[in-house]
């Protein structure tokens, strides 16, 4: 059998037998639980608001798109100190980033990747393993 990650929960399932099944489903559940209470929240209202905001001006959303994926270009390609690089393209793009739609949009998505961020800190927080 090639390995998949369905064949890899269905190994560790059958070495776990039904008990391990069952804690399976109660993390699916529990998982889609955490779902629910992110799209509750505020921090993700807000993303949802912001986002709709953004996208209804297609040239602006175009902008940012593109300058994020240039950002994400420079951070992870570029050889030498990326710094210069990005603060040119952020000086470039002043005008962008200080625009009322865009500057909401960025901080709606930074609060609410922070909020993420802090639920997986928790989930994660007793984990015996070296991420570094």
């Amino acid at each position: 059998m090639p390995f998949t990650p369905a064949s890899y929960y269905e190994v560790v399932g059958e070495s776990r037998g039904n008990k391990g099944k069952h804690m399976e489903e109660e993390i699916i559940n529990a998982t889609k639980e955490l779902n629910h209470m992110l799209k509750e929240s505020q921090e993700y209202k807000r993303f949802i608001h912001a986002r709709t905001a953004l996208r209804s001006n297609e040239d602006l959303y175009r902008k940012l798109r593109d300058l994020k994926n240039r950002y994400k270009e420079v951070q992870i390609y570029w050889e030498d100190n990326p710094y210069d690089e990005i603060y040119r393209l952020c000086d470039e793009n002043d005008w962008l980033l200080h625009n009322s739609i865009v500057n909401e949009y960025l901080r709606a998505e930074s609060a609410l990747s922070r909020l993420i961020r802090l639920m997986l800190d928790e989930v994660t927080a007793d984990f015996p393993m070296d991420f570094e």
